[in-house]
């Protein structure tokens, strides 16, 4: 639905993946210190990816599992 509506080659899970789920953690961490009132659930949800190994498109898994393993 998103890529028809927004006109996009991919979703925002799957951009996520291919930018690499650490550096879209890194991204938000740097978002929380500059407003603390974001909620938490966004980044403990990519951190518990990141901490199991899980960073999408160069690790051959995140949101998705459907890439080459790279590692």
């Amino acid at each position: 639905m998103w890529q028809i509506n927004m006109g996009t080659p991919a979703g925002p899970f799957r951009m996520m993946d291919q930018v690499g789920l650490d550096v879209v953690l890194d991204i938000e961490e740097h978002y929380a210190a500059e407003r603390p009132g974001l909620p938490t659930g966004p980044r403990e949800l990519l951190k518990s990816y990141v901490d199991a190994g899980h960073l999408g498109v160069k690790s051959g898994r995140g949101f998705y599992d459907d890439y080459p393993d790279n590692t």
